[in-house]
């Protein structure tokens, strides 16, 4: 979004015009000899660069590439042999010493060789070397988290061998032959895994598993085999060698049950928590931030206190809204005492969380509302919506279940399908739990919260932001997305929303669950950090929830377990909030009357998954000028 100007506002990013000539006189400089003969200009040689770089990446974790739309390696699975690992690490060192000599180079040059786009490119490819580096020399997970996960952050999906199965069979990227090839070809290498994965963990490393993570990979494992003698039998079956494939993965399934069951996990006395140190190197590479974990505590609480501050506020609305037989509380001349402030808004928060849906549904109340939210985003003319039919809402699979409430994903970004699907994942009640468990749950998914949970997981939250991605797609952005923007939009869209009214004559509702979901990403933070770096007890993370954040315990215990299994993912959705909320007062500020609020919104997600402060650079970085035909020749004179 730029000053006022002849032009109507749009991205810097694209100017078709100007892209497609520059492009074809690239070509062309390309194809033609050239008289110097010589070295490789700058912008082709990054060009090459960051396809090595993916092709590598993919390569070594073929799971992502399977969910990227990168099918190469459908029927491969990650190589965590010393010599694999080995291998991984000097290849990515070569990268970077080549990217470290590319921008040197192309610094030198003028912007032809070094444009906008290859800067912030560049950069994201450093964060995305340095960030593997750090998993393979320091924080070196296959040794001692045994639940058949990659931690790695830009790998959202985590669990790596059924769910990646799952999409092979759902999906409709290839015939059914060819996807059942790849499965059965996944089949045949997973006992070898499942050995490389015990020897890993049985290696000596000075990093021992958590018994937390020890339970969660005998939790999921034993849901892993359920599902490979159902729906994975069902499919492979109509192969001959599926069969004996599959018996030999259920069979080495199995064994690595019986190893997590009795070797694993009375020797899992390891510590979860990653620790200061090793804590402060992965906060700025996994989310692309110059902020430090402590200045993030910082503005968190800050942003918190605020935000009660408000909540407080709307509680007092509400309690007149709620109960209009009683005295009022807005407008009285004398101050509240803090203990019945305290209790007011208390009881506000019990009244709204009775009205809650019924254990057994749900799943289907996450999905019951999206079509009021698609009709409020286009009446406010926030955004351009993707197709409705592009969006399925689903329970999550039992091997995913129990760490995290919902779930947004959308394979096969790569496969360049004008059309595509996602799924929008609710994890259902777990039937072991007690009653007054499952209803202290389900007060923490009232109805006002299953709402915006669907905005921020899918309009105009997850979902709209990816259909902008696809349309003007980056594969090195979408395979290095940063999780903080992506998580930080769908926050801030979410609570754009209620500001405009949403929800009528009920907005008060929805405003005080939006301010107590802005003190819930304050909190995950404060607890992400201080709980990883060794600051806080659980004791007091779940105190510190259920007591001054207002949550529920049994969503504080859930949260809980999340803070312990995946550090500075919690991080994510306060940081590239606050971000945001910096920038847009700066576009304020800058453009003034000429704000609009969906050139804004379209600014944010129109140039990829990419850090905010790179949205920074788009926006107030001047549009680049077309380029000037050469004058004509004058006339010859006869």
């Amino acid at each position: 979004m730029h000053a006022p100007s002849p032009r109507p506002l749009a991205f810097p990013l694209y100017y078709p015009l100007y892209y497609a000539l520059y492009c074809a006189l690239s070509l062309c400089s390309l194809a033609a000899p050239s008289l110097a003969a010589a070295a490789t200009p700058p912008e082709v040689a990054f060009k090459k660069l960051r396809q090595q770089y993916l092709d590598g990446l993919f390569a070594a974790k073929p799971h992502l590439a399977t969910f990227m739309g990168d099918h190469r390696f459908d029927d491969k699975l990650p190589d965590l042999s010393p010599q694999g690992l080995a291998a991984r690490e000097k290849k990515l060192v070569e990268q970077q010493k080549a990217l470290a000599a590319y921008r040197a180079q192309a610094e030198k040059g003028d912007a032809t060789h070094f444009p906008l786009d290859d800067k912030i490119d560049a950069e994201v490819l450093e964060g995305g070397i340095g960030l593997e580096l750090l998993y393979l020399k320091e924080i070196k997970d296959w040794a001692w988290d045994p639940r058949l996960y990659d931690s790695f952050p830009y790998y959202d999906p985590r669990e790596i061998v059924a769910g990646r199965i799952s999409d092979i069979i759902h999906r409709d990227f290839a015939p059914e032959a060819a996807r059942r090839k790849s499965v059965i070809g996944q089949l045949r290498a997973l006992p070898k895994f499942i050995s490389q994965v015990k020897a890993a963990l049985g290696s000596g490393s000075p990093r021992i598993a958590p018994k937390e993570y020890a339970e969660q990979a005998i939790k999921s494992n034993r849901a892993r085999i359920e599902y490979f003698q159902t729906e994975v039998r069902e499919f492979v079956s109509k192969e001959p060698e599926g069969a004996k494939a599959l018996g030999d993965a259920v069979n080495a399934l199995g064994d690595y049950q019986r190893f997590l069951e009795t070797d694993l996990l009375p020797r899992a006395k390891g510590d979860w928590r990653l620790g200061a140190a090793l804590y402060g190197k992965k906060f700025p590479l996994a989310l692309q931030t110059k902020m430090t974990p402590d200045e993030a505590v910082k503005r968190a609480q800050k942003d918190f206190q605020a935000s009660k501050e408000q909540l407080v506020a709307v509680s007092l609305k509400l309690h007149d809204q709620l109960w209009p037989k009683e005295p009022k509380l807005v407008g009285t001349k004398k101050p509240l005492p803090p203990a019945d402030i305290e209790k007011n808004l208390n009881r506000v928060k019990d009244e709204l969380s009775r009205q809650h849906p019924k254990a057994e549904e749900l799943v289907a109340a996450h999905a019951k509302n999206l079509d009021k939210l698609r009709e409020f985003i286009d009446k406010n003319d926030l955004l351009r919506l993707p197709p409705k039919e592009s969006l399925t809402v689903e329970a999550m699979p039992t091997f995913k279940r129990g760490s995290t409430a919902a779930e947004y994903l959308a394979p096969g970004v790569l496969e360049g399908k004008k059309e595509f699907r996602a799924t929008y994942f609710v994890d259902p009640i777990d039937p072991t739990w007690p009653a007054d468990k499952v209803e202290s749950y389900l007060r923490g998914q009232s109805d006002y919260g299953v709402e915006l949970t669907a905005a921020h997981e899918a309009y105009p939250g997850h979902h709209t932001q990816i259909s902008y991605e696809r349309s003007s797609l980056n594969p090195l952005r979408a395979t290095l997305w940063n999780a903080a923007m992506v998580e930080g939009w769908a926050v801030y869209a979410t609570s754009l929303l209620v500001k405009l009214g949403y929800g009528g004559d009920k907005n008060l509702g929805f405003l005080f669950e939006d301010l107590r979901g802005h003190m819930i990403v304050a909190t995950n933070t404060l607890i992400d950090v201080k709980l990883q770096t060794g600051q806080m007890s659980e004791q007091e993370a779940v105190r510190f929830m259920v007591e001054e954040g207002y949550q529920e315990r049994a969503v504080a215990e859930k949260k809980l377990l999340r803070a312990k299994l995946d550090s500075t993912q919690l991080a994510q959705y306060f940081l590239g909030y606050s971000e945001i909320q910096d920038l847009e007062q700066e576009e304020r500020q800058r453009v003034g009357a000429y704000f609009r609020q969906r050139a804004f919104d379209e600014a944010l997600v129109g140039h990829g998954s990419i850090a905010v402060r790179h949205i920074r650079t788009y926006l107030q970085t001047p549009a680049p000028a077309a380029p000037v035909a050469p004058a004509a020749a004058p006339p010859a004179k006869h």
